[in-house]
């Protein structure tokens, strides 16, 4: 008798990171990927614009979380040292780009989304983030890279430090 196949769940960490590189990368942009993750680097993109490196880690929910919207605070002592957190919920297609100055804060925690009618963290999102939020599920997939990277790069540009006077 043959034994039943045994059945691998998929990785979801390396599932949302790939979710983001494809949007990158469909969008146009140059992408590089660590070959070792010593200082939470999970991707480095080159700005499709101002040619900037940028380094970014992306964390995601955690597969039947009821808590969608919370992600231990790995950095309560110092700034990290990737440039932008990408938080991603691939069920709902929605997350968080988040500058690496807004993720310095006393606590155990980051919570993103408000509770929902249930007392979970997976309703609308925090107002303390809503100018970092994305969504999109109501966007047709043919359109989500660009949305995601127009949505980068508005961030980006919101959290640049103003260029010196000539």
């Amino acid at each position: 008798m043959l034994e039943p196949r045994r059945i691998l769940r998929p990785n979801t960490a390396k599932s949302a990171e790939l979710q983001i590189i494809i949007w990158f990368l469909e969008a146009g942009w140059e992408l590089f990927t660590p070959v070792a993750d010593l200082y939470g680097t999970d991707l480095v993109v080159r700005h499709s614009e101002t040619r900037e490196l940028l380094a970014i880690q992306v964390k995601h929910k955690q597969p039947g979380s009821m808590n969608e919207g919370h992600l231990q605070n790995d950095w309560k002592e110092h700034e990290p040292s990737f440039d932008y957190l990408v938080f991603f919920v691939p069920e709902k297609l929605r997350g968080l780009i988040i500058p690496r100055h807004k993720l310095r804060k006393p606590g155990k925690w980051f919570i993103f989304y408000a509770d929902d009618g249930e007392g979970h963290s997976r309703g609308p999102v925090r107002p303390l983030f809503r100018e970092y939020a994305f969504e999109y599920a109501g966007v047709a997939p043919e359109h989500r890279a660009t949305a995601f990277a127009d949505f980068f790069s508005h961030v980006h540009s919101l959290n640049r430090p103003a260029d010196p006077v000539a």
